[in-house]
């Protein structure tokens, strides 16, 4: 069976997506934006510049001392990414308006995006199913 990646233009960006969080390298995820790239949660919230960003990837990795994020499939263009991947982890403590219940998660999500002609992410829609991650945490039916 072939890989699952097409590896095009930028496979670089997609591996380092990916390597900056199992690694918890907080400055290492912020640096994969441009100095004003935007992070959109397809459910609603938008974190816009190094600031927003690194408080977002503070919280998740608060939340989940043990996330990780295992990459399914790419497609990389020179200015156009899509990384299909597995989210998994323990919430240990609160994040927005989730309690820290002790439970694990496993849930699908879909990051696209764009980058600049350094390879750094200008803008990228997240999409990640909050429902399943409420009914695996108990939260929700």
């Amino acid at each position: 069976m072939a890989d699952a990646r097409v590896e095009l233009v930028n496979h670089d960006l997609v591996d380092g997506w990916a390597a900056a969080w199992n690694a918890r390298d907080v400055d290492a995820v912020v640096a994969w934006y441009a100095p004003d790239g935007s992070h959109r949660m397809a459910s609603g919230n938008t974190y816009r510049g190094a600031e927003d960003v690194r408080a977002m990837v503070d919280r998740a990795l608060r939340a989940y001392p043990d996330l990780r994020f295992d990459v399914r499939r790419t497609f990389a263009t020179e200015h156009d990414f899509v990384i299909e991947y597995t989210m998994r982890g323990r919430q240990q403590s609160a994040i927005g308006d989730r309690p820290g219940t002790g439970e694990a998660i496993e849930v699908e999500g879909v990051l696209v995006g764009s980058t600049d002609d350094d390879g750094r992410v200008t803008a990228c829609v997240d999409y990640l199913d909050h429902l399943t991650i409420r009914r695996q945490l108990r939260l929700a039916d």
